[in-house]
């Protein structure tokens, strides 16, 4: 029989809290946007774009977590993702 006595069974459980802002990166975020360098923002020449890669000063990045996107609406292969990440690894 319940005798009006409420009980925190969460409290109870031992479920741990963890403050999520303690996770957030210190380092600045800046965003690598791939629509500079798409020919008349629709196609991604690989040639060029390797080329305009080699040219661009990556110092802008350094110490930094980067988010690599496109912001229009195009196909852009996943190879040039992987490429973007692995110069800024170097």
């Amino acid at each position: 029989m319940d005798n009006g006595i409420i009980v925190n069974r969460v409290a109870q459980s031992g479920i741990i809290t963890l403050d999520l802002a303690t996770f957030y990166p210190p380092e600045p975020i800046k965003v690598f946007d791939l629509k500079g360098f798409l020919f008349m923002e629709m196609i991604l020449r690989e040639k060029e774009f390797r080329a305009a890669l080699k040219e661009l000063d990556w110092t802008q990045y350094h110490q930094c977590n980067v988010a690599i996107t496109c912001s229009v609406d195009v196909i852009v292969p996943k190879w040039a993702y992987m490429l973007v990440a692995a110069t800024l690894r170097l």
